[in-house]
């Protein structure tokens, strides 16, 4: 149907309104063809306008916290708790009473932590829930809505109380728990390396690790992503002692790199430049040396702080000690198991969208590792004294640094300290008695004769 024009528009309004025919009068006509008018457009404004979408609003959902508080205490925390401590300590990752002393410094250097009334006047989440709720995400690796149906907090309160946490256990035991070793630890940890490994003047191994990082940025994942990796990574680098005690972590560097690129960029070599590496003196075969040394993979450099094995052993000497050299190396292999192990968080691939979120989850877990390690009396070095972590150390001039720097590349310190561990390791072997090795091939003989008559 076609549309009418102006003039048919403009005969119907004087028709209609205008002519005279019932008598009425002029300012009633006014006032109808007025309102007609007004009518007519507002109909056509209302068909020709886009629909608008329906807004949807967000939907409240009622959370009792007050039970959820409740059914926490009465499964893990009351006198005669549900579950019982090697299920919490399961769980927890941790023993109840250092998950206590976490919850009580946190409360008592953070407001955050503080149960506190919201803007409606209702109590909020206790300490205990929120700290209950940070551990589950990094113990398990599970999603920030997970905890939805047991804790009754949301996604956005879980995730907030993740990253209080992470910050807030770095901040009130990152000084401790990620201290480099003073000379009384060195000595402690000298005594236990040269009884369990048999190599005196060993600090501890050195290597390198990568976690994914799935929501890495379009733009970096080119210099995050290496050839031997699935996706984006992130590099930590640690220094562990036998009792898995993280000594250095250094974790931020872009997973393009290797292992010598690290190293370069670590806070460990420039606390060996400027002089503020802890050094204690040892003797290997009978020679003297001033500082200890790392166990490294064969792509570290020949630096005199690095002790690495023998890619193709000439001789009995030097096989034994790579073999030596290769097994207490896994010391910070099993320490990185641990901490993935122990820490699903880890494990899965992050999918945080900052670094410093990353960071503050890495440190945090490394700090409360060692925590634990402590708390359970596995530690080599139990007694904390603050004071000999604190000193100050002058700044080091130029020629200092120089000089320093120039001892730490001197490969012939490199050489002469490895002839030396591989004399020292082969002069502590193990020998058996004489006639234990023949009582060992005369059990393994009488076996094969008693396997031959079995098959016959």
């Amino acid at each position: 149907m076609d549309s009418p024009s102006s003039s048919s528009m403009i005969n119907f309004y004087y028709n209609e309104f205008f002519a005279d025919g019932d008598g009425s009068t002029d300012e009633e006509l006014e006032q109808e063809a007025v309102t007609s008018a007004c009518q007519l457009a507002v109909r056509y404004v209302n068909h020709s306008r886009r629909p608008e979408a329906p807004k949807n609003k967000r939907g409240y959902v009622e959370r009792d916290r007050r039970a959820a508080h409740e059914r926490l205490m009465k499964d893990y925390f009351d006198e005669a708790p549900t579950f019982s401590n090697e299920v919490f300590r399961r769980r927890f990752r941790m023993s109840k009473r250092l998950f206590l002393r976490i919850v009580n410094d946190l409360e008592a250097n953070y407001d955050y932590f503080k149960q506190k009334p919201d803007a409606r006047g209702y109590l909020g989440f206790t300490g205990i829930q929120k700290c209950t709720s940070a551990l589950r995400i990094l113990a398990y690796g599970n999603t920030t809505d997970i905890n939805d149906e047991y804790l009754k907090m949301a996604e956005k309160t879980t995730r907030d109380s993740l990253e209080h946490f992470c910050r807030g256990i770095i901040d009130v035991y990152g000084a401790r728990y990620l201290r480099t070793p003073t000379w009384e630890d060195l000595q402690k940890i000298y005594e236990v390396h040269n009884a369990e490994h048999g190599l005196p003047g060993m600090i501890g191994s050195i290597d390198c690790m990568h976690w994914r990082w799935d929501n890495c940025p379009t733009t970096w994942r080119g210099q995050h992503t290496r050839g031997d990796q699935k996706g984006p990574t992130i590099i930590l680098q640690a220094v562990a002692s036998q009792d898995l005690w993280v000594w250095s972590a250094y974790f931020g560097v872009v997973g393009s790199c290797n292992d010598i690129n690290v190293f370069e960029q670590s806070p460990l070599l420039e606390e060996w430049i400027s002089g503020k590496a802890p050094k204690a003196s040892f003797y290997a075969n009978g020679n003297y040396y001033p500082h200890g040394y790392y166990l490294s993979d064969g792509i570290y450099p020949r630096y005199s702080i690095f002790v690495k094995t023998f890619s193709d052993p000439i001789d009995e000497k030097r096989a034994y000690f790579k073999k030596v050299q290769e097994s207490s190396r896994k010391d910070i292999e099993r320490c990185f198991g641990v901490l993935k192990q122990r820490w699903q968080y880890l494990r899965n691939p992050c999918r945080a969208w900052s670094k410093q979120k990353m960071r503050d989850a890495m440190y945090a877990c490394i700090i409360m590792h060692n925590m634990i390690l402590e708390d359970e009396g596995k530690a080599i070095c139990q007694n904390y004294v603050p004071e000999a972590v604190q000193q100050e150390h002058p700044q080091a001039s130029m020629e200092e640094r120089v000089s320093n720097a120039r001892e730490l590349r001197y490969e012939p310190y490199h050489s002469q300290l490895m002839v030396d561990l591989v004399h020292h390791a082969w002069s502590v072997r193990y020998v058996p008695p004489e006639g234990e090795e023949e009582t060992e091939d005369e059990e393994d003989e009488v076996g094969e004769g008693d396997e031959s008559e079995d098959e016959n």
